[in-house]
């Protein structure tokens, strides 16, 4: 004997409309936060001798990078205000004698005689080592937070977050 049933699936299928309309406010809102736990660790591990370097790191939204399904965010450094982070990060080559001045600025001195290789004090690369394991977890506390916020409607989409 076959058992028939009705089942009204419009408020289901209206949830569903909903949530195809901030999957990507969410995406972003999710990178975001894993961005900034990367950044935040960067700054606590970036030399404090280095001067800007600290206040130069930044979170940025990749939009040539970042599709419908995709979103990209690059955690870097400003290099106007900090243009000698590559060379902690990577290490190079002192090919001069630096001077500290009597103002606290550094200063370029004679060449060296002998080039010296000054070894890298990585400080993003291991902020993001140090993320990475945690990194699904920021996302989908901050998925937990947001979504509700997004489904009612009382959140302003702001872009990035």
């Amino acid at each position: 004997m076959p058992v028939n049933a009705s089942v009204d699936l419009s408020s289901v299928l209206a949830g569903l409309d909903r949530l195809s309309g901030v999957s990507e406010s969410l995406a972003r809102s999710m990178a975001v936060a894993a961005g900034q736990a990367v950044r935040d660790e960067a700054k606590a591990r970036a030399p404090v001798d280095t001067g800007k370097l600290k206040g130069a790191l930044y979170l940025a939204y990749r939009e040539g990078r970042s599709s419908e399904s995709h979103v990209v965010y690059s955690v870097s450094w400003n290099s106007k205000k900090a243009p000698h982070g590559h060379l902690l990060e990577f290490g190079h080559w002192q090919t001069h004698a630096m001077y500290k001045g009597r103002d606290g600025e550094w200063y370029v001195g004679a060449p060296l005689a002998q080039p010296k290789w000054v070894p890298a004090r990585p400080f993003l690369r291991p902020a993001y080592e140090a993320v990475a394991p945690r990194m699904a977890q920021i996302m989908v506390n901050r998925a937990r937070e947001r979504l509700p916020e997004l489904l009612s409607g009382a959140a302003d989409d702001v872009e990035g977050d």
